[in-house]
C-alpha cells in the first residue's frame, strides 16, 4: 500500500470515528457538547492533533484534541508510521453549515454541521476527508448520559 493510500485510510478511520455517537465526552455526544461551547463564538472548532490542542481553547475541547491525537498516534503507528511524518493533522467542524436541500438524511434531528479531517505528511499529497452530519446542543437534562463505567 502506498504512503498516501496508507495516510487516506488514516484520516478515514479518524473522521468516522470523530463523528460517531461513541465518541463522547463525560458520556455525551462529543459533537454536541462541542457544539454547545463554540456555538457563541463563531460555530466553528478545529483541533489540532499534532500537539492535541482546540483553537476554542475550551475545556471540553481540549479534551477531545488530546483524546483524538492519541488517536491519530496509534492509527499512524498501526500502518507503519509516526506522528513526525505529518505537518499538519487536524479536525474541523463547522456548525450551523449552509448545505444543499436534501444533502442529510431528514430523520436526523439538528442543525446541519460539517466535519473536515486533513492530513498532510511532510513530503507528499494531502489527505483530506469530509462529511456532513444533524447536531444538537447537548442541554443539561434533556439528554440522557451513555453509561459511564
Amino acid at each position: 500500500m502506498t504512503r498516501y493510500t496508507k495516510i487516506k485510510h488514516v484520516a478515514a478511520g479518524l473522521l468516522q470515528s470523530f463523528v460517531s455517537r461513541n465518541n463522547d465526552v463525560g458520556g455525551f455526544w462529543a459533537l454536541g457538547v462541542l457544539y454547545c461551547e463554540v456555538g457563541a463564538t463563531g460555530d466553528v472548532c478545529h483541533l489540532n492533533l499534532l500537539d492535541g490542542t482546540a483553537a476554542s481553547s475550551t475545556a471540553n475541547g481540549e479534551l477531545v484534541a488530546k483524546n483524538y491525537a492519541a488517536f491519530l498516534r496509534s492509527a499512524l503507528l498501526a500502518k507503519g508510521m509516526a506522528p513526525g511524518d505529518l505537518e499538519e493533522a487536524s479536525v474541523h467542524v463547522q456548525f450551523n453549515a449552509s448545505l444543499p436541500d436534501r444533502a442529510i438524511d431528514v430523520c436526523y434531528h439538528g442543525d446541519p454541521f460539517v466535519c473536515t479531517v486533513a492530513l498532510r505528511p511532510a513530503c507528499g499529497k494531502e489527505a483530506r476527508m469530509q462529511t456532513a452530519g444533524r447536531c444538537l446542543f447537548n442541554h443539561v437534562g434533556r439528554f440522557s448520559r451513555r453509561a459511564v463505567h
